[in-house]
């Protein structure tokens, strides 16, 4: 073969083998500027103040930042393929499912809070989970954001039960026990079942506290609750609902056994006059009066019950105090 043609023919393949180098260059190039980028993305999810997590279909792991593989204690590739049964309780990991299989069936974004016990600690998370597809839009799984909300739930917490409750007695207030007597009202006359009311007043209460002071005014009515609270069920619903004013809620009570429990409450009241002491002083002694009623057919609202219990109590009153009245 001539030479020259030899020469083009180690040109050509001098040429070829260059492309070639440029070609894998350019792609090696695209790999790493793509696998920088991937860790570009990967430290910027383990810098996030919150738990990123991504599953497949089957609702296994699939990746977790730094924050997930801390808290699971594991790595990345120990997280890979398993599961929520593996890192929570049973009661947990089946919430957790539950959500999962709701996601990916009805293929929607879905927020929850969930409850966890860690060493004796109660922590809640804030979880939205939302289906992952890939470039086809294919369904592949979940990606899935839990962020820590122990202390803003507790904080919420605080602040409903300051809402709903006494700060003396740690009794419901009568906002909340209105919204409790509606529901129940409306449910007795659904089903039919008794219900009844019955309001307390401490009697001459006034005198307690210019005699006494405010002080000792306090403890006595932080006495009345406690009897009464020792006197009845769980399913009753206790309140202070104004000064020296408290209402109990008899759910499936009639009026018969109301009035029987409240005689019990009105001696109990009597006969723990000097159960209690105040700077080793006993308190004085008091009486209460009651007015009752029970839920009737005639009934619009549970304010129609009220008024009738209230109608009663100024009877008790009105009659000498320390008295028991119905209406």
């Amino acid at each position: 073969m001539p030479i020259d043609n030899i020469a083009l023919i180690v040109m050509v393949l001098l040429g070829f083998i260059a492309l070639l180098i440029l070609v894998n260059l350019a792609v090696y190039r695209k790999a790493q500027t793509k696998k920088q980028l991937l860790n570009s993305y990967e430290q910027i999810l383990n810098q996030v103040g919150a738990y990123i997590y991504v599953k497949d279909v089957n609702c296994r792991y699939v990746y977790g930042n730094q924050l997930t593989l801390d808290y699971f204690g594991i790595s990345q590739e120990q997280l890979k393929g398993t599961t929520d049964s593996q890192y929570f309780s049973p009661i947990v990991a089946d919430v957790l499912l539950r959500n999962d299989h709701k996601v990916l069936s009805l293929k929607r974004k879905m927020a929850d809070d969930i409850m966890v016990d860690t060493d004796g600690l109660h922590n809640v998370y804030h979880e939205v989970k939302q289906p992952l597809y890939d470039k086809k839009g294919k369904l592949i799984g979940l990606i899935g954001i839990s962020t820590d909300i122990t202390e803003e739930f507790n904080l919420r917490s605080e602040l409903e039960q300051l809402a709903n409750s006494d700060p003396l007695t740690d009794l419901y207030n009568r906002r909340s026990f209105n919204a409790f007597s509606e529901h129940e009202f409306s449910r007795a006359m659904r089903y039919f079942n008794s219900l009844s009311l019955m309001i307390i007043d401490i009697d001459l209460f006034k005198n307690v506290n210019d005699t006494y002071g405010h002080l000792v005014g306090d403890e006595v009515i932080k006495r009345v609750a406690a009897v009464c609270d020792e006197h009845i069920r769980e399913a009753d619903i206790l309140a202070r609902i104004g000064g020296e004013e408290f209402a109990i809620l008899l759910p499936d009570t009639d009026i018969d056994s109301a009035f029987k429990l409240a005689e019990r409450l009105r001696l109990a009241q009597q006969i723990g006059k000097h159960s209690t002491m105040l700077n080793d002083e006993a308190l004085p002694g008091i009486t209460i009066s009651i007015g009752v009623a029970s839920i009737q057919v005639k009934d619009r609202s549970f304010a129609d019950m009220f008024a009738r219990a209230d109608k009663a109590l100024y009877s008790s009153k009105h009659v000498g105090r320390n008295s028991v009245n119905v209406a």
